[in-house]
């Protein structure tokens, strides 16, 4: 769980990397040197724009979701019982899952139920979906399936009222067929049945195992390292890169110097003119290099390919991008999978028939949009005549340069190039 806890305070930018606590103190630091230090530092969060930016590739193409039963079609419209959408929320909780491996996600129902259908629906009383980080885990047991037999968590009531801010923790607890509210002292606050025969507390792992960590959890470490020099190199600058003003004289006692109300600096006339000494700049030469490093080391984690196609051969990008597609559908069908899961207890909390559809995309053609230009102009320079495949490669290049349009639109766009190609 500490794992979790550290992995989410470099994704927030949170706790240690928020007050300085994870910076490492120099052997010969004073106290009032460090928490100067400290106070000063400052926490670049790559982590949270390398996170986005896997998830823009995620959803770049919006899951496709159907179902007849009016119910269903609500709960899609508001999963969390806060006016956010199913894709909205999903697409929230992929980015803590793809930063930490491992996530946790409740379906819950309201206590009351309503007398008739209209008013279920007016006053929305429908299963919601609930995120649960698994740095609150308190204890949990897994079945012989690999699912929850039971869990706890911690969470907090907010009883504030104006003017009063107050707050009360306490433990949630759910096994197959009883949820259970404990206060912090373990006294039972409230209870209750759900009688689904399944915990309503599903995992989300990248390996399909609970409790692991996933390939983008390692970059909390560098982001702390990269935090660390930073702030040395801060340090370097600040104390060390400034001149130094220097006179030359025989003897200390022959120098006669003084700053004159115009700013002008006199001395005697049989001296050298004061000149500034610069110290090297190796040392934050050195900082930098390691600096660069780290952020190239994340951004290789991250499968951000935009920093350094440049450098590399056309095969080796095309084995990272491949490694990148790769890497996107299986999370996605472990995303698929979830909640497909999801919704089957969202049928059994309402008594009704199973008829929903869920289809992430499986196939991910992420491409180095430049490189497919050059490419198109080449076969094209060859002189032969192929309009179809001149079509089908242009679609491929605007659909990957033009991922943040609505596919309404981009359903014009390849419109208009079907109508180019006819004439």
């Amino acid at each position: 769980m500490n794992d979790y806890s550290f992995i989410l305070e470099a994704y927030n930018g949170s706790g240690g990397f928020s007050n300085g606590a994870y910076l490492d103190k120099f052997p010969r630091e004073s106290d009032a040197k460090y928490k100067q230090r400290q106070a000063i530092a400052y926490y670049t969060n790559h982590f949270i724009s390398k996170t986005n930016r896997y998830n823009g590739y995620l959803f770049k193409v919006a899951p496709l979701r159907t179902s007849d039963n009016q119910l269903i079609r609500q709960v899609f419209d508001d999963v969390d019982n806060c006016g956010n959408s199913i894709d909205v929320f999903m697409s929230s909780f992929a980015k803590k899952s793809k930063a930490l491996g491992f996530n946790l996600l409740l379906i819950d129902f309201s206590k009351e139920m309503p007398q008739t259908l209209k008013e279920q629906i007016d006053n929305r009383v429908l299963p919601y979906f609930v995120e649960i980080t698994p740095d609150r885990i308190i204890s949990y047991k897994l079945d012989r399936y690999n699912t929850i037999e039971f869990i706890a968590f911690s969470d907090s009531i907010d009883n504030s009222t104006y003017g009063k801010k107050e707050s009360k923790n306490i433990i949630r607890y759910y096994d197959k067929n009883v949820w259970v509210v404990y206060d912090d002292e373990d006294n039972i606050i409230d209870s209750g049945e759900h009688n689904l025969g399944k915990c309503p507390v599903l995992f989300f792992s990248e390996t399909g195992k609970f409790d692991t960590l996933g390939e983008f959890s390692q970059i909390a470490t560098l982001a702390k390292k990269h935090y660390n020099l930073k702030s040395e190199l801060d340090e370097i600058l600040r104390s060390q890169t400034f001149s130094i003003l220097t006179i030359n004289a025989d003897s200390s006692d022959d120098v006669e110097m003084k700053l004159g109300t115009d700013n002008a600096i006199k001395y005697a006339s049989r001296m050298n003119a004061p000149a500034y000494i610069a110290p090297s700049s190796a040392s934050a030469d050195i900082y930098q290099k390691e600096i660069q490093a780290i952020e190239d080391t994340i951004n290789k984690v991250a499968y951000d390919l935009t920093t350094n196609q440049t450098q590399e051969s056309g095969i080796a990008l095309d084995i990272k991008f491949q490694g990148l597609n790769s890497s996107l559908s299986n999370f996605a069908m472990r995303l698929q999978d979830l909640e497909l899961r999801a919704f089957e207890l969202v049928c059994r909390y309402l008594d009704i028939k199973n008829d929903i559809t869920i289809a992430y995309p499986k196939t991910f053609n992420i491409v180095d949009v430049s490189k497919e230009i050059t490419i198109l102009n080449d076969i094209k320079m060859l002189g032969y005549s192929l309009p179809k495949y001149e079509q089908l490669k242009l679609m491929q290049i605007i659909t990957n340069d033009l991922s943040y349009v609505d596919i309404e639109e981009l359903d014009i766009i390849k419109g208009e190039i079907s109508d180019i190609s006819r004439e």
